[in-house]
């Protein structure tokens, strides 16, 4: 039995059939980026929180206020200063943070007012992202 399908339509479907199917390597490649970028990151957050097996050393206050520091981005940044802070410090955050619009950017940025801890902003950003329509 013949298709009822007219051959234009037929070549059309085909066509945009065979259109995706060359654009999807390109479109998962991008993934791959990204995900390159938020492995970095995760390697990078890991190796500050490595487990040190030698026994501790009394610690001075300097060494504690330096460890607090380097969790936690400078307060008081406007939205920029903090976009800028946030690609320095965690890019994989960064990349996901861009894909936002100026709500949930803003959303972010006052989360990161709240809590200026890496660790917050990127779980944050994540939680945008799930949540995301």
């Amino acid at each position: 039995m013949l298709s009822t399908i007219p051959l234009s339509e037929a070549a059309m479907r085909g066509g945009l059939t065979g259109l995706l199917l060359l654009a999807a390597p390109f479109l998962l490649g991008a993934d791959d980026a990204w995900l390159r970028e938020i492995e970095e990151d995760a390697k990078r957050q890991a190796a500050a929180l490595t487990i040190n097996l030698a026994p501790p050393s009394p610690a001075s206050s300097d060494d504690a206020a330096t460890d607090a520091a380097t969790d936690r981005l400078a307060t008081g940044l406007n939205q920029a200063a903090f976009e800028q802070a946030l690609r320095e410090n965690l890019p994989g955050t960064f990349a996901l943070y861009q894909q936002f619009d100026p709500l949930r950017k803003q959303q972010i940025y006052e989360a990161y007012r709240n809590d200026n801890r890496l660790a917050g902003i990127s779980e944050k950003v994540i939680q945008m992202l799930s949540a995301k329509p």
